[in-house]
This record gives structure tokens, sequence and C-alpha cells, in this order.
């Protein structure tokens, strides 16, 4: 009977130890997505300040348009960018995070948006932003874009 009642303590501990985890790492996504949206805001307002404070300064990014380009290479075009965007609306839609460990997340997810960029219509885009905790902050370390495929005709 012993052995049980240990058994049981023991699967109940692990449990409850699962459970806060999966809540630290819920309340984290969270805060990955805010972090996301207040990117995105800052970039199609130009704000390079706001843009910064969720960015690690070493970070870069990829896609498809300016291919591999530097947060400081950026935060310099950022200002000038932004004034060629119309934007009447835009989402993060469907984010997921896939967690590497307990201080790195990949959060990824469909960039929908309707409005312009220098004239042309804005394109949808799967995205995905690698997020780094650093003294307690999470920051944007890498992020990557690439257009939505096209369906395919049957």
């Amino acid at each position: 009977m012993r052995k049980v009642s240990t058994a049981v303590a023991f699967v109940g501990t692990v449990l409850l130890m699962s459970s806060a985890a999966f809540a630290q790492d819920a309340a984290a996504e969270k805060t990955l997505v805010a972090n996301e949206r207040a990117i995105n805001e800052a970039v199609l307002k130009g704000n390079v300040a706001a843009f910064k404070e969720h960015v690690a300064a070493e970070s870069y990014a990829i896609d498809s348009m300016m291919g591999r380009m530097s947060t400081a290479e950026f935060a310099k075009m950022l200002p000038e960018m932004s004034k060629d965007m119309k934007v009447d609306s835009w989402d993060i839609a469907d984010p997921k995070v896939l967690w590497v460990d307990a201080n790195t997340g990949v959060l990824m997810y469909k960039w929908v948006a309707k409005g312009t960029y220098q004239g042309q219509p804005m394109q949808s885009a799967l995205a995905s932003t690698v997020y780094n905790k650093r003294s307690g902050k999470w920051v944007a370390v890498f992020h990557q874009e690439s257009a939505v495929p096209k369906p395919t005709k049957k």
C-alpha cells in the first residue's frame, strides 16, 4: 500500500509541475505575441525606438524583398519605409510557439494585412520570430517571412 501511495504522490507531483510549466509557457506565449504585435505596430508607424525596445541589437531578419538584413540596417530604413505603407488593417493569425528551451521560443504565424506598400497591394506572409529571454525580458533575435503559397488548382 505504501508503494501505491508513493507512486500516486509522485505522479501527482509530476502533473502539478507539468501544469505549472504549461501555465508559465502560456503566459510567455502571450508575451511573445504581444511583443510581436508591438514590433509590427512600430514598423507600420516608423517608430524606431519602439521597434528597438523589443528587438535585440544584434538580431537579423530575412525576407524575399530585402534579403538578409541586420536590425541596425532595418532601423535606418524604417522611418522612410513606413511612409510608403498605407495599411487599412493587419493581424497576426494562428500564432503558435515552438519552445526550444525555457528561454528560447519560436513564434510562428500568418501575417495578414489589407493595404499597400509603394502602391502595390500588401501580401500575406508566413512569419516566424525567434525570441530569447534576457535579464527577464523577451527580445526578438531573428525574424523571417515567406510569401504565402498560392493555392494549387486541382
